[in-house]
């Protein structure tokens, strides 16, 4: 197994690629309320994101990040995680 970038992993062809916590609305048409900067930071994103998912050659994980992911919220007392957590 190897971890890197996208950006290391460019050019590199790989039998397996995961690729974790991907903004979902990155694989959508764009907000037309997008500004300028918005819509280039997006694009830059997007070709990124094409770039990963391109570099495998036998399978393709893609997983979406949720509103929680996006503020790294933990998980409430008593969840399935705590174990995991120490808690």
């Amino acid at each position: 197994m190897k971890v890197g970038t996208i950006k290391r992993a460019k050019g590199l062809e790989l039998k397996q690629v995961l690729l974790a916590r991907v903004d979902g609305s990155l694989l959508s048409p764009a907000a037309a309320d997008l500004d300028e900067g918005a819509l280039e930071r997006r694009e830059i994103e997007r070709r990124e994101l094409y770039v990963g998912m391109t570099r495998a050659r036998d399978g393709l994980w893609v997983g979406l990040r949720t509103r929680c992911d996006r503020h790294d919220v933990r998980p409430g007392p008593g969840s399935p995680t705590d174990s995991l957590l120490g808690a």
